[in-house]
């Protein structure tokens, strides 16, 4: 029986990199074991070397999560009063691909979890500059739509702008069980969904249980002070 060894990363096509890249992420999803050299040789390929042809197999293979960031994201509503979702999403790929400009190839990604991380923060980052150009008064300039240096930026906290989410948040102080209740109830995700589509942010749907059942009890014990803050 003949075996077949896989060519080098750096000698392999970009055919069947794709290929091999779509079954890990498959795996990556299911949080299964994977290796995600694979994946990160697509980027390093698109955003290093630049190949248009890796670019377009890239923008393929993750349009689809970031669309979905992007549907969950809190102000999703407010920002389609100016664009729509396809221009969000090709911003944060235009905004990914101008940070890559900036780094040196061996500090670009150092896991798959750290990519997404920057795309997802990317597509943040384009809704955020949108609503801060139709939102502040007029005199003052419109912020640069370029992407930070440094993939990890922070952003603000949409958050506050919601009343709701002002009283969840004066209750719930605890920065992960306030992301748990915002997926499970407002984004309507089950905690496999959120595995699936956050990939990297928790560790298992069991820690997800965890953070829902004291997030919970710490909203029952606080229930009058948010009936009366809503009121």
């Amino acid at each position: 029986m003949n075996t077949i060894i896989d060519p080098p990363l750096g000698e392999m096509s970009l055919t069947m990199l794709h290929q091999i890249c779509t079954d890990e992420l498959r795996r990556y999803r299911r949080r299964e074991q994977n290796d995600d050299r694979y994946c990160l040789e697509l980027f390093r390929r698109a955003l290093v070397e630049r190949s248009d042809d890796a670019w377009a197999i890239l923008y393929t293979m993750f349009y689809d999560s970031t669309c979905l960031w992007f549907r969950c994201h809190p102000s999703k509503m407010t920002a389609l009063r100016y664009e729509s979702e396809k221009s969000y999403v090709d911003d944060a790929f235009k905004r990914l691909w101008q940070w890559s400009n900036n780094q040196h190839e061996a500090l670009l990604f150092t896991s798959l979890a750290g990519a997404l991380k920057a795309l997802h923060l990317c597509l943040h980052s384009a809704i955020m500059d949108v609503l801060r150009a139709y939102t502040r008064p007029r005199e003052e300039p419109i912020p640069d739509s370029g992407v930070s240096d440094d993939p990890t930026f922070l952003v603000e906290d949409l958050y506050h702008q919601d009343e709701w989410w002002e009283c969840i948040e004066s209750i719930l102080t605890n920065e992960r069980e306030q992301r748990v209740i915002y997926l499970l109830y407002h984004c309507g995700l089950k905690p496999r969904e959120i595995i699936h589509h956050c990939p990297g942010e928790f560790c298992s749907e069991q820690e997800i249980y965890r953070l829902t059942r004291n997030s919970l009890d710490r909203l029952r014990r606080n229930a009058d002070k948010l009936r009366w803050k809503l009121a």
